[in-house]
């Protein structure tokens, strides 16, 4: 089936992440909202590569969503929400892969990780959880290179993309890239099989490969299970989140030294994206096909390891038609564009020059390397705080989106839309764009400015209000506190006096409040938090402070909790409690640092937790801070 080059109308996109705890309860939300939301596209995450699933069987068992765990897992759920929410204009697609289903602990900590000296960015975490390489085994997770220790995780956590040889679609796809290779010669690897023993050649460990080989065993095509689920749960479109360093590491062509060639896994991901696409073809021709990409991976030059440089490149080169029908045309879902997870950190050589080292011009350069080669493709934005570099490692090298971050990136790039990760990620400081901020100016610079649902919000989880990142707003009914009176406040602001308040990120507005914010006075025309005023949506321009109506404001001062049980000044978690990133709990002896919001997550049960110190009597916290 030949596609149009014609690029797509604009859009503005939001990963969801989904679990059992509160996943239904955010898409409930969303969908209850649908019209009134600034974005017209969901990609919901993250399904199992090697997932499973019966035309018509209506059960998301062998999915790997972790939706509900109801009978039927959350399919009928699920395509309710679908349903509601399509029909409101905004486009759900499913998204498989990611960080934790593509990351192969073994060869990830041996090759990608270690593979490279013992120097490399995240060597350190080897050195804390092993001492050596050779002291990472499956016992320590492999060293922990794929997740924190304070996670928790076992081999069950991961998975890889599958090479499904019984499949007739994927010796198709084969074929297909056989024939049109344009480096050395393709191999494949399905002896690297989900769920199975093997035995790495070069260093002769044994290891069990992450992953499930259910697939295998009722002799079913993942990647065509995939398209049979989107047509019955009427999801408009499906997308590959691919992100197996690990296989770029290891199958590696080139000298000792580097740099190197990584062709093996450009054929890999061909053949997946061709097997999907030829799916799409024969089951449901209309459904789309997006993919996440690599910011290095529109770039032409070798590479010296570690990441996923130049796949796309080479995928539009070798296989065109691959490229387009997910980029272009009435199937293409988008080539969008990981333009995250930066930093610069030039020890490590992480700017890709001595002057391009700030978000905005790394964003922009790794997006012109796309449109220099002729690949249409679209920018991501991340939320918060940025999974690389750790924050308790290399905090000062991480690049968050800040305001003036995100003008200067849709300055070059917002006409033409984009994606961001995640649409219930706080902002984490107050220096950062929250995620209903970000998304109003995406949707405002891409949709246009009048277009309704750009003046929207993200709901909260319950539907209430705006997400945002909010400080705790509940706390134990174990823990006694005591609270210092409120204070009023006058300010100036950006050097104009105001008789009214100034914006304060962490504080919350009705309808009617009024604020002073860059010399100028605003009223919030809803409850807002967050939200900065010059973003629009919630608030309205009065003019220059002095020309309206003054008001005064209360500002909390900082509450001081204690916690009987053994955590002095640290109240214990709540599971209806809400709290910020920041925010400290004690639990099972423990105190823990939530890293974004979160309610109902237990402390070691994802990765939202941050394990500290084991408790202390002389550790004391603040529950508000609007200064």
């Amino acid at each position: 089936m030949a596609c149009s080059q014609v690029e797509a109308a604009p859009v503005v996109a939001g990963y969801l992440l989904l679990n059992p705890t509160n996943g239904p309860a955010k898409l409930k939300a969303l969908a209850d909202n649908a019209d009134n939301i600034p974005i017209n596209r969901i990609f919901l995450s993250f399904a199992r590569p090697g997932m499973v699933y019966v035309p018509n069987s209506n059960t998301l068992e062998h999915v790997g969503l972790n939706y509900a765990n109801t009978a039927d897992f959350g399919f009928a759920d699920l395509k309710a929400k679908i349903t509601t929410l399509q029909s409101k204009g905004v486009e759900v697609f499913l998204s498989v892969g990611g960080w934790n289903y593509g990351c192969f602990p073994y060869l990830y900590t041996y090759y990608s990780v270690g593979g490279y000296g013992t120097t490399t960015p995240n060597y350190y975490k080897i050195l804390e959880n092993g001492g050596s390489l050779g002291a990472c085994t499956e016992a320590n997770m492999w060293c922990y290179t794929c997740e924190p220790k304070s996670e928790g995780t076992v081999l069950a956590d991961f998975d890889i993309f599958p090479e499904p040889s019984n499949s007739s679609t994927w010796q198709a796809a084969q074929q297909y890239v056989t024939a049109q290779a344009g480096g050395s010669a393709p191999v494949f690897h399905p002896e690297i099989a989900p769920g199975s023993t093997w035995t790495d050649p070069v260093t002769k460990i044994t290891n069990l490969v992450p992953g499930s080989n259910y697939f295998a065993k009722v002799n079913r095509d993942p990647y065509q299970d995939l398209v049979y689920l989107a047509k019955d749960l009427g999801l408009a479109g499906v997308d590959i989140d691919y992100e197996e360093m690990w296989h770029a590491d290891y199958f590696r062509v080139g000298p000792s030294t580097g740099p190197w060639t990584s062709h093996q896994t450009v054929y890999k991901y061909a053949a997946i994206m061709r097997d999907v696409q030829l799916n799409i073809q024969a089951i449901k021709p209309s459904l789309m096909l997006a993919t996440a990409a690599s910011a290095a991976g529109g770039l032409s030059s070798n590479w010296w390891g570690g990441n996923l440089k130049n796949i796309w490149y080479y995928l539009y080169k070798w296989y065109p038609e691959v490229y387009n029908f997910m980029a272009t045309g009435t199937n293409g879902g988008g080539v969008n564009v990981m333009t995250y997870d930066l930093s610069n950190n030039q020890q490590f050589h992480e700017c890709p020059d001595d002057n391009t080292c700030s978000l905005s011009q790394q964003v922009n350069y790794y997006m012109k390397s796309y449109a220099d080669n002729g690949m249409t493709a679209h920018v991501g934005y991340e939320i918060g705080i940025p999974a690389y570099p750790a924050s308790d490692h290399d905090a000062a090298h991480q690049l968050p989106l800040t305001q003036t971050e995100l003008s200067a990136i849709l300055a070059v790039q917002g006409s033409k839309g984009g994606f961001f990760w995640e649409l219930y990620k706080p902002a984490g400081t107050t220096a950062n764009v929250d995620v209903t901020s970000a998304a109003q100016q995406i949707c405002k610079a891409a949709l246009g400015a009048t277009t309704p649902r750009c003046s929207g919000v993200i709901p909260a989880a319950d539907g209430s209000s705006p997400s945002s990142s909010a400080t705790v707003t509940a706390t134990s009914t174990s823990a006694s506190s005591s609270t210092t009176a409120p204070t009023t406040t006058t300010t100036t602001t950006q050097g104009a006096s105001c008789s009214v308040a100034a914006w304060s990120a962490s504080a919350t507005y009705q309808s009617g409040a009024q604020v002073s914010y860059n010399g100028r006075l605003y009223t919030a025309q809803w409850w807002s938090q967050n939200n900065i005023p010059t973003a629009g949506g919630p608030w309205t321009d009065k003019g220059a402070c002095g020309t309206g109506p003054t008001a005064t404001s209360t500002t909390p001062t900082a509450t001081v909790t204690s916690t009987p049980g053994g955590c002095a000044g640290v109240s214990a978690w709540s599971t209806s409690a809400s709290y910020s990133g920041g925010a400290k709990v004690s639990y099972n002896g423990f105190v823990y640092t939530a890293q974004w919001w979160t309610q109902g997550e237990a402390p070691g049960s994802g990765s939202v937790w941050t394990k500290g110190a084991a408790c202390t009597a002389s550790l004391r916290r603040r529950l508000y801070r609007m200064d």
